[in-house]
């Protein structure tokens, strides 16, 4: 798994765009999976198939990407 920046070829998606800045900017999000499950924290990692997301808690939590329905960052205040 990587951080998204290495090692992956140049993706024409713009999920991964914005994965990246999420990753970067360390910005909370809420990742809501196709069954309603939403998970809440930041977002650690990521690469073709998975999302890493380290809850407030300290949890990480591995979401594969097709289980992922929206991915909403948070308003900064």
């Amino acid at each position: 798994m990587s951080n998204g920046t290495s090692g992956e070829p140049k993706s024409s998606f713009n999920q991964d765009d914005q994965l990246r800045q999420l990753l970067e900017s360390g910005k909370e999000c809420t990742v809501i999976t196709t069954n309603g499950v939403r998970v809440q924290g930041k977002i650690e990692a990521f690469d073709r198939f998975v999302i890493v997301v380290r809850m407030s808690a300290g949890k990480q939590s591995l979401i594969y990407k097709h289980a992922v329905s929206t991915v909403v960052a948070e308003k900064v205040k």
